[in-house]
């Protein structure tokens, strides 16, 4: 009977000891995401500030680094003048057509041949010579043969955008499927998994961190590359309008030119970023 009764006892519910104990960590990581947050939006603010006291002081050459607020006010007039908007949206979409499309080339072929790289030792070994040869170039050194491939205008240029894209993308999409967590693979075999459930359940989710990782910094380079090959080649682009801008002495425009391609850089890191914890949540911090 007593037995009975111990049995059909309702299990005890948690005290409220660990109740405080998670709201306290919820806390503690609102907190830490706060000091964060306030770092990233009062470096920059700081670095500005001190910008405009040296070049309102004289410390700085105000021809060459005008204030933080003297580029704002160039900035909308540029902006807001009808023929000088429309150089900038032109340069911006000349760009913008070069980058999207060299990106979205060099990233899904350093996917592909990054995962049969990590999946295939024989594509890996074949491979990895070349690659490891050609990957430290500097890429600008590339273009004169990207020239003669495909002549002078954009498919050069995107050819080269396309290619150092695809140098980042392939090497940190080897780099996880190869160095992974062995213990998923022990997983695996234990449950005697096929191979094509493997690679799409396990291989893959599992590299997800280091893809990511590999997309971001090769926009970053394709966005290097952009600006390079803009001010070698001409022929238009955000690159063509810094450059041509400090030829002329026009240096605030400059500046706009500069801050639009690090604001460019900014949120498209953001946004892959972002992307990565949506498709890898359990790596969060």
């Amino acid at each position: 009977m007593a037995d009975t009764e111990v049995r059909d006892a309702p299990a005890s519910a948690p005290g409220p000891g660990l109740s405080e104990s998670v709201a306290r960590l919820r806390r503690s990581r609102v907190r830490e995401q706060r000091r964060h947050r306030a770092w990233a939006v009062l470096t920059p603010l700081v670095l500005l500030g001190v910008w405009e006291t040296a070049s309102r002081t004289g410390m700085l050459d105000k021809r060459f680094f005008p204030s933080p607020t003297n580029i704002v006010a160039s900035a909308y007039t540029f902006v807001s003048e009808p023929e000088t908007r429309a150089q900038l949206l032109t340069s911006l979409g000349d760009s913008g057509t070069r980058l999207v499309i060299g990106f979205l080339l060099g990233t899904v072929a350093g996917l592909v041949v990054g995962l049969a790289m990590g999946l295939n030792p024989v594509t890996r070994h074949a491979l990895s010579a070349l690659i490891n040869a050609i990957y430290p170039l500097p890429k600008l050194t590339l273009f004169p043969l990207m020239l003669i491939f495909f002549g002078v205008g954009n498919t050069s240029m995107i050819a080269l955008i396309a290619l150092g894209t695809f140098f980042m993308v392939c090497i940190n999409t080897a780099s996880g499927v190869l160095y992974s967590n062995p213990v998923y693979g022990d997983v695996a075999t234990a449950f005697e998994l096929p191979a094509l459930v493997r690679i799409r359940t396990i291989t893959i989710p599992a590299a997800i961190p280091s893809i990511v990782d590999g997309v971001r910094l090769g926009f970053g380079q394709a966005l290097i590359i952009l600006v390079s090959t803009e001010f070698v080649a001409g022929g238009g682009g955000i690159g063509y309008l810094i450059w041509n801008s400090w030829q002329v002495l026009n240096v605030p425009v400059m500046f706009v030119g500069l801050a639009v391609v690090g604001l460019t850089g900014w949120l498209v890191s953001v946004g892959i970023t972002r992307l990565g914890r949506l498709l890898a949540p359990w790596q969060n911090d």
